[in-house]
């Protein structure tokens, strides 16, 4: 599970340098039409200046998100113990993979199949039953069945076979309470192993049922993030079309820009909150490496 964290936390950090990137190359554009404005005399060099501010702030932001992508990596690195030298670049994406809906106790059903904790208490819980009974049995009489065959005679020409078989009870009259002794603790290891096994099953279903609500928790979240994201698309849009006709300022068009980036920011939490509750759900379930990334 901690390789899976760090390599959605690497994922994120690319996602955030690629909106850094975004940003930067919007806010040239916007100087870039500035100052062609200001050339053509229906600009003035107040909207250069704020764009040439607003382009310095996205480069700013763009040095941050290059250096929290060097420290992603490097501690996606060390968790699959490479050389921090070495260099990776990853294929994937962060993005939105659906997960097919689950009730509670149809999850609940597949982690009790799945979940390595689970089955190592359900053999521990076998064995205390085992050397439970074993004590009880300890307590009745015991039969058992020996026997013999041979031959006997000095000389192997002068010799007859013989044969010894029967059958041996075995009744305990007194030990000075030693089974008594075993039966008790078997019994109390098994009581207790029992609570156990209830405890667990408890915290299992625990896991299941708040993996359940993070996910649909971070599943609406996404769908927010991305409806904000396209409308701060569209308002952007709208702005540069407006600041090129002229009947609005640079301020307009910042403004855009900046809700946008905040937008970018928002989706790109959105998903990696789902891509993290997607994981502890498939954790819980004992089901981790079909919900990796």
């Amino acid at each position: 599970a901690s390789v899976a964290k760090a390599y959605l936390a690497a994922l994120r950090a690319d996602a955030r340098l690629e909106a850094a990137r975004t940003n930067v190359r919007l806010a040239a554009e916007l100087l870039d039409l500035a100052q062609n404005q200001k050339a053509a005399g229906t600009g003035t060099a107040i909207e250069v200046t704020r764009a040439e501010v607003q382009l310095a702030n996205e480069r700013q932001m763009l040095l941050l998100a290059e250096n929290e992508r060097r420290r992603a990596y490097l501690e996606l690195l060390r968790a699959i113990d490479l050389p921090l030298e070495t260099q990776i670049e990853l294929t994937e994406r962060l993005e939105f993979h659906p997960v097919a809906d689950l009730e509670a106790e149809a999850a609940l059903r597949e982690a009790l199949l799945h979940r390595a904790d689970w089955k190592a208490q359900q053999q521990q819980e076998a064995r205390a039953k085992l050397a439970y009974s074993a004590a009880k049995w300890d307590r009745l009489p015991q039969v058992s069945v020996f026997g013999d065959y041979g031959n006997l005679g000095n000389a192997v020409n002068d010799s007859f076979p013989t044969r010894t078989y029967g059958f041996r009870l075995t009744v305990p009259v007194f030990d000075g309470g030693g089974l008594e002794a075993r039966r008790a603790s078997s019994g109390a290891d098994l009581r207790r192993t029992r609570i156990q096994t209830a405890d667990l099953r408890a915290r299992i279903e625990l896991e299941i049922r708040l993996a359940l609500d993070a996910l649909q928790w971070a599943q609406r979240q996404v769908s927010v993030a991305e409806k904000g994201l396209a409308l701060a698309q569209k308002e952007l849009e709208q702005a540069q079309r407006r600041y090129r006709a002229g009947v609005a300022t640079s301020i307009e068009v910042t403004g855009a820009q900046n809700r946008l980036a905040r937008a970018r920011d928002n989706q790109i939490a959105a998903l990696y909150q789902y891509e993290a509750a997607r994981l502890d759900f498939g954790s819980a379930i004992g089901r981790i490496r079909e919900f990796l990334p």
